[in-house]
């Protein structure tokens, strides 16, 4: 079994069986272990609160990334991250903390990321990139 680092998106489509593209994530993250970063734990635990989600719902998403093992951040980490940063704005490609952050983990970690947006980490060296669109 290998091991793929999701992107936030890609949680949440999974959480949403009528999402248009959750057959295709499934068929993508099946029979992988999943793997996400502490960011994008912390951004899916702030969906209930903002949401004003009731106990079930807040226990099924929980649940939900309970499916996942979460990866948490240690100075290599913050190493990765200042250099994802720069390499991103040098490009002229500036990326949000958060996709730094989830693309931190997978470089340190050598883990393929699967995402929905492809375009945010392209730039990228030394990062497998897993695209849910073809």
């Amino acid at each position: 079994m290998s091991v793929l680092l999701l992107d936030t998106n890609v949680v949440s489509i999974l959480f949403k069986p009528e999402h248009s593209l959750h057959r295709r994530s499934f068929e993508i993250v099946a029979g992988h272990q999943w793997f996400i970063s502490f960011m994008t734990r912390g951004e899916l635990l702030l969906w209930p609160k903002v949401n004003h989600w009731g106990s079930a719902r807040r226990e099924e998403l929980t649940r939900h990334i309970d499916l996942c093992t979460t990866l948490f951040a240690d100075d290599s980490t913050c190493v990765l991250w200042a250099g994802i940063m720069a390499q991103s704005r040098v490009a002229g490609r500036p990326i949000t903390a958060a996709d730094a952050w989830v693309a931190a983990a997978a470089r340190q970690w050598d883990l393929p990321l699967v995402t929905a947006d492809y375009r945010d980490f392209e730039h990228l060296d030394a990062l497998t990139l897993i695209p849910l669109a073809p």
